[in-house]
């Protein structure tokens, strides 16, 4: 039996979305992350990359953030001395922070401003679309949940960039759902300007527009062309961001240069697994959380596929999978799966359909961002 109304997303299409309570959800989650971090720093052992914060908010200002505040800042530059090019980070975030420090606030705070209105406004568009899809309000308010509550949901308040994927992939294949092909193309573009790995959103897009012709009972020979180049747009983002490094570095393709000497390289599927550096460099504890990641999100994707989400939104979470899984590095893997939205879609299709299960999955997720947390701000490699 069909766990979601068939049709191309217009279950509940006019439900009014609950503003005041996904803004409550947002404010009591970013709170509670922010006391679990300040909490866990008067409690837990300092790792060994550990920096005391320069104020209470940047005790999650580690890893990444540095280099994206680099890019807002210094623009992109090759390897230098004591560090390595911050040219593998895409520049539409830094971008939007630039922008929105230009009314004279600190980059630093642009930056968490930008990061978490992305976020608010993903909570909002999940919402509408996982209602659409459903037919269900209560599937859409638990898979908010979800999304804030998720084991490394602190990404998404902090100078990352998964905030803003996240929103631009839940826009887009929303708006394919739609047939609204153009906005769904150039925000794909956008996506792939902000991770390399946006271009594989050309893979549901096709995919929802030529079964957008079959469910109207026309084939192939319906192709319109302006609908197929928008689904291909996304690798306009692409094209846009190898101008860029041409212009800088002379090299177009020179993200995969620069990706080298961080050590991330593309190999085969799954060979991270067995020459990559999950054998290694990792201690158990890393081999477990890793591969942990990896089995909980493939047993999402089959969980979508059996409630029958739909077939695009598996291959976004395919496509996302299989690239993430072609490198040589296991790290942020769990950061990685977070811009899957589909996984949140299926959590709260299950904590509906079987609610005796919904205080044990919350419960689980709550705890590993909890332990996240504090692994995160107390100087543990945690990327």
């Amino acid at each position: 039996m069909s766990a979601l109304p068939s049709g191309s997303g217009q279950g509940d299409a006019h439900a009014r979305v609950p503003i005041a309570t996904i803004l409550k959800l947002f404010i009591v989650s970013r709170l509670a992350i922010w006391l679990v971090g300040m909490g866990s720093l008067l409690v837990v052992a300092k790792g060994p990359y550990y920096t005391p914060p320069v104020s209470p908010p940047d005790c999650f200002f580690r890893w990444d953030a540095n280099w994206h505040l680099d890019v807002v800042q210094n623009g992109y530059h090759g390897p230098t001395a004591t560090a390595a090019s911050n040219a593998v980070f895409l520049p539409l975030y830094g971008w939007l922070i630039r922008i929105a420090s230009l009314g004279m606030i600190n980059a630093k705070l642009a930056g968490y401003l930008v990061s978490n209105a992305c976020l608010l406004g993903a909570c909002v568009w999940l919402w509408r679309a996982a209602a659409r899809e459903t037919g269900d309000p209560r599937v859409a308010t638990r898979s908010v949940v979800f999304l804030l509550a998720g084991p490394v949901s602190f990404f998404f308040s902090t100078l990352y960039s998964e905030p803003l994927f996240l929103l631009l992939v839940i826009g887009s294949l929303d708006s394919a759902r739609r047939e609204r092909w153009l906005f769904a193309g150039l925000l794909g573009a956008l996506a792939a300007l902000t991770r390399l790995v946006g271009i594989t959103l050309v893979v549901p897009l096709l995919w929802q527009y030529l079964e957008s012709l079959h469910r109207e009972g026309r084939g192939l020979r319906a192709l319109r062309p302006g609908p197929l180049a928008s689904c291909l747009l996304p690798f306009a983002g692409t094209l846009v961001f190898a101008a860029l490094l041409s212009t800088r570095f002379g090299d177009p393709l020179y993200y995969f240069q620069a990706q080298s000497a961080w050590g991330r390289t593309f190999s085969y599927f799954g060979d991270l697994f067995t020459t990559g550096n999950y054998r290694t460099l990792l201690s158990p504890f890393y081999q477990v959380w890793f591969a942990g990641a990896v089995f909980i999100a493939w047993l999402l994707l089959l969980g979508g596929a059996l409630l029958r989400l739909p077939v695009s939104y598996t291959l976004l979470g395919l496509s996302l999978t299989f690239v993430y899984l072609s490198a040589k590095l296991v790290e942020s893997l769990p950061r990685y799966f977070s811009v899957v939205f589909p996984f949140y879609v299926v959590l709260g299709l299950v904590v509906t359909r079987w609610p005796h299960t919904r205080l044990a999955l919350l419960a689980a997720s709550v705890g590993l961002q909890a332990f996240s947390i504090a692994v995160f701000v107390n100087g543990y490699w945690f990327t």
